[in-house]
């Protein structure tokens, strides 16, 4: 019987305390949305693995979520190691959690110098709140 190779690729979500790192855990995890009033912070590490067919190729997917945690230091250095991609998050409402993503890029360079970063802004659903952060500000951010 042949042995089929899976390609792992972890990826780690990025961004200060409440910015929505788990509601895109959550969503990826099991396709669910958990309502702004029923949120509970993460305690810890949670990561899913899921499994995906690209091109004839198997890939088991690892996603990793830190409840805010990659800023405490006995974390950093194991959170980012092997990580082929980050997913730098941060809050539309919120200008300050964009501010502060330079900390957590410089955290990928140093401990997960080969992983691709994705900026991604979250709490696009919020209709009654303006964004806080504009086009301009994501684009001049690389």
């Amino acid at each position: 019987m042949a042995t089929v190779k899976v390609t792992e690729q972890k990826v780690i979500l990025c961004g200060e305390y409440g910015v929505g790192k788990t509601s895109i855990f959550r969503r990826f995890a099991n396709n669910t949305f958990v309502a702004s009033n029923d949120r509970k912070s993460t305690l810890g590490l949670d990561n899913i693995d899921k499994e995906y067919v690209v091109e004839d190729r198997r890939i088991r997917l690892q996603l990793w979520d830190t409840g805010g945690m990659e800023r405490v230091a006995s974390v950093t250095s194991s959170y980012y190691k092997f990580a082929e991609a980050a997913i730098l998050v941060f809050a539309l409402d919120n200008s300050t959690s964009f501010h502060l993503l330079s900390q957590h890029l410089l955290d990928i360079v140093t401990y997960a110098e080969n992983a691709k970063i994705f900026l991604c802004g979250n709490k696009s659903d919020l209709e009654s709140i303006a964004p806080q952060v504009t086009d301009a500000e994501m684009e001049q951010f690389w």
